[in-house]
C-alpha cells in the first residue's frame, strides 16, 4: 500500500478508535505507525509539491501556503503540510484528498514517462 493511502487509512482508524474509547495500547500502536509513515512521507520528493498543487487549484493562496510552511518549520511536532493546513482550517480533508490524488497521478505519469524508452513522446 502506498504510504499516503496507508497514512490516511491509519489516521482515520486512529480517529475512529479515539472516539470509540479503544485501549491505550491500540491507540499507541496507531500513533507509532502514523509517526513512521510521517517520516516516510516527509522523505518523499515529488515533481509537484503539495503546496503548489493546492495553490494552483485555488484551495489556498501563496500567503496561506507560506504561513503554513513557516508554522511547519517552527513546530516542534512533526506535522505534514496537508495535516497542518487542515488543522489551521485553511483546507478541508476533501480538498487535501483531491490535491493528493493530483500529486499521485502526476507522479505516476512522470514515472511511466521515465520508463518509456521514447520519453513519453507520442507518434
Amino acid at each position: 500500500m502506498k504510504p499516503v493511502a496507508e497514512f490516511e487509512r491509519v489516521r482515520t482508524l486512529l480517529t475512529q478508535q479515539s472516539t470509540a474509547s479503544a485501549s491505550d495500547s491500540a491507540l499507541s500502536q496507531y500513533e507509532k505507525r502514523l509517526k513512521a509513515l510521517r517520516q516516510t512521507l516527509r522523505q518523499e520528493r515529488h515533481e509537484y509539491p503539495l503546496g503548489a498543487i493546492l495553490v494552483s487549484i485555488g484551495a489556498i493562496t501563496d500567503r496561506e501556503l507560506n504561513r503554513a510552511l513557516s508554522a511547519q518549520h517552527h513546530s516542534k511536532q512533526e506535522r505534514l503540510l496537508g495535516e497542518l493546513l487542515v488543522e489551521m482550517g485553511l483546507i478541508h480533508n476533501k480538498q487535501l484528498t483531491h490535491a493528493l490524488a493530483i500529486q499521485h497521478a502526476a507522479s505516476s505519469l512522470q514515472d511511466s514517462n521515465n520508463n518509456n524508452p521514447f520519453g513519453g513522446a507520442s507518434n
